[in-house]
């Protein structure tokens, strides 16, 4: 049985054995004024004894995708508790190489010169809670070829991300993000690249290489915002570069966060 069935199996079974006894007038209190508190002390009561329960050993396994003469790549990843590294390989052999903690399931499809993977964790692990992946966590670590035009999409957990994009033609970036940290590096010389963030409670970093020029929008709750306004002063819709329209290679950002911190350089 997955993990993640039997803690949910748990849950949905004490609730409605508390809401059937409520019918019943078996409870002397109002138990939706204790539901999401109830909910909230059984995760954390998983995050506790998760890790000595089903205790496992998560080994590392190389994950490969041949290049096979592809030009363009749609990537999506699909990431969980632990770390995340991404960056460019030294040569052109392949279009992804890496090795992953607790292994991946990794599915291609290809259409001529354009291909589409998907990288996600494997089946049995419970994604994005670190308590069920016995204290080590998902170390990933993948390498991209540096000329094929990219597009990537990151969905992560409780992760600390990396994303060295400097050597790689990415086009197209989106990450969204829960309780985490993420720092990203931009492409130097990709032409155009679209950044899509979405975050949570999260700590986001982002680099622009020297040259690159910025169009930045951010759209945020509680989190501390901190723009390096030298390089792209502030306009009525956000951030941007002087020249931007008409700089050789470009990013155009857009950030939505709830609690955490934004840092833009």
């Amino acid at each position: 049985m997955r993990r993640s069935n039997l803690f949910w199996g748990i849950v949905i079974v004490l609730v409605g054995v508390l809401l059937l006894m409520q019918q019943l007038g078996l409870l002397v209190f109002n138990f939706w004024a204790i539901f999401w508190p109830l909910i909230l002390i059984l995760v954390g009561i998983w995050f506790l004894l998760g890790p000595a329960v089903f205790r496992r050993d998560f080994r590392e396994e190389a994950v490969s995708i041949p290049l096979e003469g592809a030009t363009e790549a749609d990537v999506r990843i699909r990431h969980g508790a632990g770390s995340l590294r991404i960056g460019a390989l030294p040569n052109g052999s392949e279009l992804l190489s890496g090795a992953c903690v607790g292994g991946a399931d990794v599915v291609v499809h290809r259409h001529g010169e354009r291909v589409k993977a998907r990288l996600r964790t494997a089946h049995d692990v419970w994604f994005g809670f670190p308590g069920t992946l016995g204290g080590r966590g998902l170390a990933w670590e993948l390498k991209f070829n540096r000329s094929v035009a990219l597009t990537l999409n990151l969905e992560s957990g409780a992760s600390e991300s990396t994303l060295d994009l400097t050597d790689l033609k990415v086009s197209v970036l989106e990450v969204q993000t829960g309780a985490s940290s993420t720092e990203i590096t931009l492409p130097a010389q990709a032409g155009y690249t679209r950044v899509a963030v979405k975050s949570g409670a999260a700590a986001v970093s982002l680099r622009l290489p020297e040259g690159v020029a910025g169009r930045i929008y951010i759209q945020s709750g509680l989190a501390g915002i901190s723009v390096d306004t030298s390089r792209f002063p502030q306009v009525s819709s956000g951030y941007e570069t002087p020249g931007y329209g008409t700089a050789a290679n470009k990013a155009d950002i857009r950030v939505e966060t709830g609690v955490g911190s934004i840092d833009i350089r």
